[in-house]
């Protein structure tokens, strides 16, 4: 959908209804927000991997094998 398109639909949607719209792109910005923040953090993650699998002589598979454990242990950690 187009930036026109959807502006249209607003414009042509009653009053009453702006909040609840406003509502609901602040938090599809918000989701967007975090997952781009995740998914750089991941990409931080990988290329510490890479370096770290250059400097230890393991695998980057080993490395990224192990960082996703860490990263499911703190996930059940925060959980709990």
């Amino acid at each position: 959908m187009s930036y026109e398109a959807l502006l249209e639909q607003i414009k042509a949607a009653p009053e009453e209804c702006l909040n609840e719209i406003s509502n609901y792109i602040s938090y599809v910005m918000y989701r967007y927000e975090k997952q781009k923040t995740a998914a750089e953090r991941f990409d931080d993650e990988c290329a510490k991997a890479q370096a770290w699998a250059k400097e230890t002589g393991l695998s980057e598979q080993d490395i990224l094998y192990a960082l996703k454990e860490v990263r499911s242990a703190n996930n059940q950690r925060v959980a709990e």
